[in-house]
């Protein structure tokens, strides 16, 4: 598929949850970083750090809370309903450095995912875009097989705006070069963040959902597509 002019189109493909498999970095990361100072690393202490990763990454989505503070009071909070203040030998900070380097190590991809970008890669321009640290996000990407099949990283820490926001979308765009976002797909796992935001910067969406999700009802977050898994990507570009 050629625009006019010769222009390849664009797919701005989001990271975790779509590529990459955030959910079993996450709990290696969360485990190793909290065995690693003596402290309780089980199920229950994990679930504890991913309902309160959760509500931050909600507020940094919202444009309430920055990165920097995210990086250390999700820390804080977890050790606030967990951990008696006469028990603790180490303070956020140390979780918090220690919880980076062990996700920034995580570079697993989801099934599918290596070969559906590849195959993308012959008929259109790769462009990767995610709301995270860059610390971790470099090194998971440049660790995996997708670092050389894209263009383009647009890191929403680096940015200082995270998806839905206009302003990480617009410095996607001028990283591209300036296309016009109607030959730029977005795909993403999330309806508020990808979706929403793809849709606002007037990109087509493709959202990846298992298919028991529900269909969203606010026009907002409403995608152009919807596939099961990201293997499903080529043939639905290819039409």
């Amino acid at each position: 598929m050629v625009q006019p002019g010769g222009q390849l189109p664009w797919v701005l493909l989001d990271l975790d949850g779509t590529l990459l498999d955030y959910d079993r970095a996450e709990e290696e990361a969360v485990r190793r970083t909290l065995a690693g100072v003596g402290l309780p690393a089980d199920a229950d202490m994990v679930a504890r750090y991913r309902r309160i990763n959760a509500r931050h990454w909600s507020a940094l989505e919202r444009g309430v809370t920055t990165a920097a503070r995210l990086r250390t009071e999700r820390w804080a909070e977890l050790l606030d309903a967990t951990v008696p203040d006469q028990d603790r030998d180490v303070g956020p900070e140390v979780l918090a450095s220690s919880y980076v380097e062990h996700l920034a190590a995580g570079a697993y991809l989801l099934p599918g995912a290596e070969a559906a970008v590849a195959e993308l890669a012959g008929a259109f321009r790769i462009a990767y875009i995610t709301n995270g640290l860059a610390d971790v996000q470099r090194p998971r990407l440049a660790a995996s097989a997708l670092a050389d099949l894209g263009e383009v990283l647009v890191i929403s820490d680096e940015v200082g705006a995270a998806k839905p926001a206009a302003a990480i979308f617009e410095a996607a765009l001028r990283a591209m070069g300036g296309p016009h976002p109607r030959v730029v797909t977005m795909v993403g796992d999330s309806l508020s963040a990808d979706i929403a935001g793809g849709r606002a910067a007037g990109m087509p969406t493709v959202w990846v959902a298992p298919k028991e999700q529900p269909w969203p009802t606010d026009p907002a977050r409403r995608p152009d597509h919807r596939i099961g898994a990201i293997g499903e990507l080529p043939a639905l570009l290819r039409g």
